[in-house]
């Protein structure tokens, strides 16, 4: 028994190492491939993030651009409402551009009784 065990130990322990080996072999083979899976989602959810950023990226820069267009728009509009006042006040003569600025200042008589009634002391609207 002990002659066989002689003979045969060398190949016996020579199986066992190919054995141990070769699930040791299968075991990284798995790991890497774990590894693999791992790399790609991270790849896919970086992928994700930065399209989302770009998105809200494009998102901002039309707002921006909706904002700068607003702006002028509501420039121009008043540049506009100015340049008619301009205009209408130029057509005016004198007296007329008095009574209008006075108005415009100050409302007109039924709102304001103290309207063109003199100094403070004597204004009946003051009190």
């Amino acid at each position: 028994m002990i002659e066989l065990v002689m003979k045969l130990g060398p190949w016996i322990g020579m199986g066992l190492a190919a054995a141990w080996a070769l699930f040791t072999h299968m075991s990284a083979k798995t790991k890497v491939a774990d590894a693999q899976l791992q790399a790609q989602a991270g790849v896919a959810a970086a992928q994700g993030k930065q399209q989302v950023a770009e998105d809200n990226l494009n998102a901002r820069k039309t707002a921006d651009v909706q904002a700068d267009a607003d702006a002028a728009k509501t420039a121009a509009t008043a540049a506009q409402e100015r340049t008619d006042v301009e205009n209408s006040q130029a057509a005016l003569d004198d007296a007329a551009a008095r009574a209008e600025l006075l108005k415009l200042l100050h409302g007109s008589g039924a709102d304001n009784p103290g309207t063109g009634q003199g100094s403070a002391g004597t204004d009946p609207g003051r009190g």
